[in-house]
């Protein structure tokens, strides 16, 4: 039996409580240890063990890496869903105003905020159309959606209903499909995940493609992608790119970013944050071996720069899923804000999916 499935017997059977809490906790934990590095265009790895390396200091104290608007927003829909015991756009969406307006200082960027203060008027009737005014009606093709899409796989375990959801709940806020496909492969994946398929790598990155063929089939992705100037269907195409880079018996952080990105674009990111998981179910020469598969999923995902702390936290959310709870040093849960509260709630999410 290889090591990495040695790890994820840990994780328990499908929809066990321990993928549970990993995909809920991780997440916090990439969003929280890759803000060290957003926006850098090179990270070497030596700065990323250092900086993973010093969350074992004890006398930094407890929640001292702050969370971003990455974690303020899924943790509107982990409180949305599990308060309406399902999805309802309009409580969602007063929860994402109420957030940001409390909380304004978590690195919202600029095209959300519009959204976020019309969502807050009493007057709005469509919770739909904020995101649907912006640039000039095109929408929004940020990962802000996929950013938040992991609660959506955590709360209902029909995929039909993970699809749906994760879509609907993106659309709040990015109505062009490059951005709320986005949400739905990520939450995707983490469903996947959830259920053990990430012990058949190929079989998991060949349903992924399967799934996208279907979500881009329609007439508004198509569009998209043809006012874009992108690929007929981007996110089946970008995962073909993750796959053959699985193929390559060796593969630099420069090619990964080439071939699929590290920005901010939905596209650029999630079909990313999904390699560094298949990347990383093997030891890689790079990384300790002390590290087991999460650790080393979330190190690479910085080294990558860019967009990290999104991009880790999409990765932590799959890889978490896979992992388990146990697969998360604890002094790492210890230094990231919300980390406690993100396993309180994982608990609930649990109970409330296997009562559906």
């Amino acid at each position: 039996m290889t090591t990495t499935a040695v790890r994820a017997m840990a994780a328990g059977g499908p929809a066990s409580l321990s993928r549970f809490r990993g995909a809920l906790v991780a997440a916090v934990l990439g969003d929280c240890v890759g803000g060290e590095f957003e926006g850098a265009e090179e990270v070497p790895m030596e700065r990323v063990l250092q900086h993973l390396s010093s969350l074992d200091d004890e006398t930094k104290g407890n929640g001292n890496l702050d969370y971003s608007d990455d974690t303020a927003m899924a943790r509107c829909v982990v409180q949305s869903v599990l308060s309406r015991a399902g999805f309802d756009e309009r409580d969602m969406a007063r929860r994402f105003a109420k957030e940001y307006s409390e909380s304004p200082d978590r690195g919202y960027g600029s095209g959300v905020i519009h959204v976020l203060k019309k969502l807050s008027s009493s007057q709005l009737s469509d919770v739909f159309q904020p995101a649907r005014d912006q640039f000039n009606g095109r929408g929004s093709f940020g990962n802000g959606g996929a950013m938040r899409a992991a609660p959506f796989a955590l709360a209902f375990p029909k995929l039909t209903d993970v699809r749906r959801f994760a879509r609907l709940g993106a659309m709040l806020t990015h109505s062009c499909s490059l951005g709320y496909n986005g949400a739905v492969l990520q939450a995707l994946a983490v469903h996947l995940s959830l259920q053990g398929a990430l012990d058949l790598p190929q079989q998991f990155i060949s349903r992924l493609i399967a799934e996208m063929e279907d979500v881009e089939n329609d007439e508004m992705s198509r569009n998209d992608a043809r006012i874009l100037k992108e690929a007929e269907k981007p996110f089946c195409e970008r995962l073909h790119r993750v796959r053959d880079l699985m193929d390559r018996s060796k593969v630099s952080v420069e090619e990964v970013i080439s071939e699929l990105g590290n920005g901010i674009a939905a596209l650029h990111s999630v079909p990313t944050a999904i390699f560094c998981v298949l990347h990383c179910l093997e030891p890689q020469e790079c990384l300790p071996e002390s590290y087991g598969g999460l650790e080393r999923t979330i190190a690479y995902s910085l080294a990558l720069g860019g967009d990290t702390d999104t991009i880790a936290c999409m990765a932590g959310a799959i890889a978490g899923a896979h992992y388990g709870i146990e697969s998360i040093p604890p002094s790492w849960i210890r230094c990231c804000e919300g980390a406690e509260d993100a396993d309180v709630s994982a608990e609930r999410l649990h109970a409330l999916y296997h009562r559906s």
